[in-house]
């Protein structure tokens, strides 16, 4: 990634972890910044969700899509 813009700030490594995953799905090729410091030294920063900036309209908008409601009484 030649170009990388930040488009989220986590301090909960599992939020990170899924709106990393989430871009993943979408195809979306991701870095997350201070994973490795956080694991060195916990609690050290936030961790930054990062994309190329040809990738962040749409990064954003994955993100701030909430996704499809769930019905309930309907098996997954």
């Amino acid at each position: 990634m030649a170009n990388v813009v930040t488009i989220a700030n986590f301090t909960e490594p599992m939020e990170a972890e899924m709106a990393k995953l989430r871009l993943e799905s979408a195809g979306i090729e991701v870095f997350l910044s201070g994973e490795n410091a956080r694991i060195m030294e916990p609690g050290l920063g936030p961790l930054q969700l990062q994309v190329s900036s040809d990738d962040e309209e749409d990064a954003r908008a994955v993100l701030a899509d909430p996704g499809a409601p769930q019905e309930s009484g309907q098996a997954l």
